[in-house]
């Protein structure tokens, strides 16, 4: 009982990254999803929940599974090529995660994706939010380019919006 009332406490404290979430860091970010998209088939939603709300902490749902569930509810699964993902970051508890449907699930290595995360667990440790989300967003466009680039004639429609999702 102990460990639900502190995980509750801990989403409901003040977190100093929340302040920096604001109009013009979403369009910066937007503007780097846009282009981290370019040159291959993949949907990159970016989501960023300061703390869940109390019912889900007290119940015990993980960031891991909040991911999935903003996966769904954004229909990231609704791609025509099934290649569709959710960088997720749960600011209260400092968690990252990254949920990919499945046509880039079966093609790109687990280590790949944690090393993009470690870079940015490390930027969000030192305070430097902004810079890691792009490097992350980046490092993840980059990613995807190498296992599902873009034949020349091929077009890229954007199929799932690039704005951010940002629950402060």
């Amino acid at each position: 009982m102990t460990t639900k009332f502190s995980r509750c406490w801990q989403h409901l404290k003040r977190n100093p990254f929340r302040q920096q979430l604001n109009g013009e860091m979403s369009s910066r970010l937007t503007q780097v999803i846009s282009q981290s998209e370019l040159g291959h088939r993949c949907e990159i939603r970016l989501v960023i929940e300061a703390r869940l709300p109390l019912l889900l902490a007290w119940k015990g749902l993980s960031a891991r599974e909040r991911a999935v569930q903003w996966f769904s509810d954004l229909r990231v699964w609704d791609t025509e090529c099934n290649t569709g993902m959710v960088l997720y970051l749960l600011l209260a508890e400092r968690k990252i995660e990254l949920v990919a449907d499945r046509g880039i699930a079966a093609c790109v290595p687990q280590k790949q994706w944690d090393q993009i995360c470690q870079q940015l667990q490390n930027h969000l440790a030192a305070s430097q939010a902004e810079a890691g989300l792009t490097e992350a967003l980046k490092a993840l466009g980059q990613l995807l380019q190498q296992h599902f680039p873009l034949a020349c004639t091929q077009a890229n429609p954007d199929e799932l919006s690039n704005e951010p999702v940002i629950i402060a």
